[in-house]
């Protein structure tokens, strides 16, 4: 995990955002014995894109990096633009504790570079194995809040706000949860 380790521009910021995300660590396993919610190895970081040679070099860093971590931590990752501005980083593994170093480096790597404004979000996706429910869902980091909230879109533009609290009740004492319902943003149309 020292791999993942870098000097950060805001220690204080970068470390309360690395212990929000880590504590996912351990939450993924009550999701997992207490809902039937299985990590599927997928998760992204979502960037607002800014015009300029830094945002480039940021970008490229990134992949040099993600490149370079294949290897020893069996991660895949490809990068995607969507219609609004964002590019997504999308990190794909088999164990959630090297996902969550890759995604906690991308996001140093932002901060790092000086676009920690730039952070949305950090998404990671689980499927349900209970009750013949197929459906995916998925735990969401707000970088400017600090915390974690669930998402679960139903249809076009629904969600099942029921089963949300749910995974909130779950493991509200193991993750940083937003409590204020205000701030469960719906990611619509997520490019995992």
């Amino acid at each position: 995990m020292n791999f993942f380790r870098r000097f950060k521009k805001n220690p204080i910021r970068s470390k309360a955002s690395s212990d929000a995300i880590f504590s996912l660590s351990s939450g993924y396993i009550t999701l997992e014995t207490k809902l039937g919610l299985k990590n599927t190895g997928r998760s992204a970081v979502s960037i607002k894109v800014v015009d300029g040679m830094y945002f480039f070099d940021m970008k490229e860093d990134i992949q040099r990096f993600l490149d370079a971590s294949k290897t020893d931590f069996g991660l895949r990752y490809r990068t995607v633009s969507d219609p609004y501005g964002y590019l997504w980083v999308i990190i794909e593994g088999k164990h959630m504790e090297d996902i969550l170093a890759g995604v906690t480096a991308v996001g140093d790597m932002v901060e790092e570079k000086g676009f920690s404004d730039k952070l949305l979000a950090a998404i990671f996706e689980f499927r349900s194995n209970m009750d013949n429910n197929d459906s995916i869902q998925y735990l969401i980091y707000n970088y400017k809040r600090n915390n974690f909230y669930p998402f679960i879109p139903t249809g076009q533009k629904n969600r099942d706000t029921e089963q949300e609290m749910k995974i909130l009740s779950a493991v509200e004492q193991e993750v940083h949860f937003e409590k204020d319902m205000t701030f469960w943003y719906p990611l619509w149309g997520l490019p995992l």
